[in-house]
């Protein structure tokens, strides 16, 4: 394992989470809404992941802010308007320092990141709004794709390559047969994840990518049936299934023997 730079990656990680909590700010709203620009308490406009000008205004008369404090509260008014302090920034970094301690080499590791950074800002999207936007799992799919087809060039795994895009291919056509089947069941949005899910999950070998797509749909029936037991959902109700999908991915990922080849 090499250690400086897992903790390299681990600083990233608390870095790149703090953006992402501008991100999970801006589309944590529900379908067919405009991404969230201002707090919804005091309406002082946020300058989440860069998507204001900064010569805009907000009613307040105050320019808009850097970021969502990492502290979860909109800075003007205190009011909660993101996820619980710290929680997305310390995610990502465990996130990143497991991804670097397992997976190589590094333009593997880099599309890895890449799909993380997304995944962790459309987990907590997910779970929040039940739904995975376009403008998330798009570039997740595209920057995977390409450093992968990075990784091939440089070392000459075109093999590895193309078992990555006919898996992610074949995840997502998969999740697509679920939509048709069963709509409660899981979403567009899913499938559309679970094509870049399967990209990388695949490029290991198609083990790791049957065994996290089993480990998203196991750690999703647990969860089901604990929610059941305990009488806070019932039979029936749809719950938001990409945490599961992205958990169960970078487990299998990370349990690979082959992660690092």
């Amino acid at each position: 394992m090499n250690g400086p730079l897992v903790a390299i990656l681990a600083l990233a990680g608390l870095l790149i989470g703090w953006f992402l909590r501008g991100v999970i700010f801006a589309y944590a709203v529900p379908a067919g809404t405009a991404p969230a620009r201002a707090c919804p308490q005091c309406e002082d406009q946020i300058l989440a992941a860069g998507r204001l000008p900064r010569p805009a205004v907000s009613r307040s008369g105050r320019r808009p802010r850097p970021a969502v404090s990492p502290s979860g509260r909109c800075l003007a008014c205190g009011v909660r308007i993101g996820p619980p302090p710290l929680a997305v920034e310390l995610v990502t970094a465990v996130l990143y320092a497991a991804l670097a301690a397992r997976v190589h080499p590094a333009l593997v590791l880099a599309a890895a990141c890449w799909l993380a950074a997304w995944a962790v800002a459309l987990a907590w999207i997910d779970a929040a709004v039940q739904r995975l936007p376009d403008a998330l799992t798009a570039p997740a799919y595209a920057g995977t794709v390409a450093f992968l087809l990075l990784a091939a060039a440089v070392s000459g795994h075109w093999r590895d390559l193309l078992r990555a895009v006919l898996g992610g291919l074949a995840l997502a056509v998969a999740y697509l047969a679920l939509v048709v089947i069963s709509r409660s069941a899981v979403g567009l949005g899913d499938a559309k994840l679970a094509a870049s899910l399967g990209t990388l999950t695949a490029w290991p070998g198609w083990p790791t990518l049957f065994a996290g797509a089993f480990a998203g749909f196991l750690l999703g029936a647990v969860y089901g049936a604990v929610l059941l037991v305990s009488r806070r959902a019932h039979r029936g109700q749809r719950i938001a299934f990409g945490p599961f999908m992205v958990a169960g991915a970078f487990l299998a990922l990370l349990a690979s023997s082959a992660a690092g080849s």
